[in-house]
């Protein structure tokens, strides 16, 4: 088996290692190797040394978007004329979320994660902060990528936004600019992988159209509110230039973390360093004399938008653990949180 023809398709020694010397021997012959390339209702695709092949997925990997994700490695045997997944690879990075309650896997194997946003009302900088949420809880790279910044007046209030979320990697393109593109190929080092976010109508499937020669169909936003339709209707990965695999996922509406304490504490660095510095270890930023919360939003250091931002996801983050871990946990939750309140009245009666 010649491991070099997978290596463009983002195969490296981390999946090798996890090969008994059985498969590394029988590969080829009984079983194979893919990487999922698009997840459908009725079937996987996986690309592999020879080419594209439709997956039969075991019960015991259903439902699919709970055990597989769109960029995972697997080892499929082939029976009669039909190649069947046996087992998946530990993925190096795998992005997932919450949706409906049920844990969602979107990409996985991923260098970085592009955020992109478009230059209109459709720009919200708390969602932004959701996806630097995820990406730093996955150890992925986040690159924030403004497009449409051609059809707005005042580009400089996007990118003074953008700029206070404090990511290292921040472009803004335009259709009207061809060149503005070009500060994206340093991406494109053979072997790496890009899942694209972002909400529907923001302008991934033009970006796609102009980094790559797969063309993706582009549909019309609507005027009223810079929304757009979902052009994307499942994961996809392909390849383009220098061998660099390219995740599209369709739209998100809503963005639900879990189980992303480490993202937070990532993302809003800043709360987490000035709560530290209040004079009473359990300072609850409320009312307490000397908290150095309170002060930095009475300073303009940070924004009161800001630090309500964080104390929001880390709530939600919070209630969906506890929702995870059942019926009882919740119960034990509430009756412990009414037994602090109980005991923090100073009222008497």
């Amino acid at each position: 088996m010649n491991f070099t023809k997978l290596q463009p398709l983002g195969w490296s020694n981390y999946f090798f290692q996890q090969l008994s010397a059985d498969e590394i021997e029988t590969i080829n012959v009984s079983i194979f190797l893919f990487r999922i390339t698009a997840i459908h209702r009725t079937h996987i695709v996986g690309i592999g040394e020879f080419g594209e092949k439709q997956l039969m997925v075991p019960d015991e990997l259903q439902p699919v978007s709970q055990h597989l994700a769109v960029g995972d490695w697997l080892i499929a045997e082939l029976v009669y004329e039909h190649f069947k997944i046996v087992r998946s690879l530990n993925p190096k990075t795998r992005i997932e979320r919450m949706s409906a309650d049920v844990n969602q896997l979107i990409a996985s194997n991923v260098d970085y994660l592009w955020i992109v946003t478009s230059a209109n009302d459709e720009f919200n900088a708390k969602r932004l902060q959701r996806y630097l949420s995820m990406a730093y809880e996955f150890d992925v790279e986040p690159v924030i990528i403004l497009t449409k910044t051609d059809l707005c007046e005042d580009i400089q209030q996007y990118i003074d936004q953008i700029s206070a979320l404090k990511v290292a990697n921040i472009h803004a393109v335009n259709m009207v600019d061809l060149a503005s593109y070009e500060q994206l190929d340093d991406y494109f080092q053979s072997g790496s992988t890009i899942a694209m976010v972002g909400s529907s109508g923001v302008g991934k499937s033009t970006l796609i159209n102009m980094i790559s020669d797969v063309k993706q169909v582009t549909k019309d936003i609507r005027e009223d509110d810079a929304k757009g339709k979902h052009t994307t209707t499942h994961r996809e990965l392909f390849f383009c230039r220098n061998n660099v695999a390219i995740i599209d996922t369709p739209g998100m509406r809503g963005l639900e973390l879990y189980d992303a304490q480490t993202g937070l504490d990532q993302t809003f660095d800043d709360v987490i360093l000035l709560a530290t510095q209040c004079k009473f270890n359990d300072c609850a930023h409320q009312s307490e004399p000397k908290c150095a919360i309170n002060k930095a939003i009475k300073d303009g250091e940070i924004t009161q938008t800001h630090y309500d931002n964080y104390l929001k996801l880390l709530r939600e983050d919070e209630f969906q653990k506890r929702k995870a871990g059942g019926a009882f946990a919740e119960k034990q939750y509430g009756r412990t949180w009414r037994k602090t309140i109980k005991a923090n009245k100073t009222d008497k009666y």
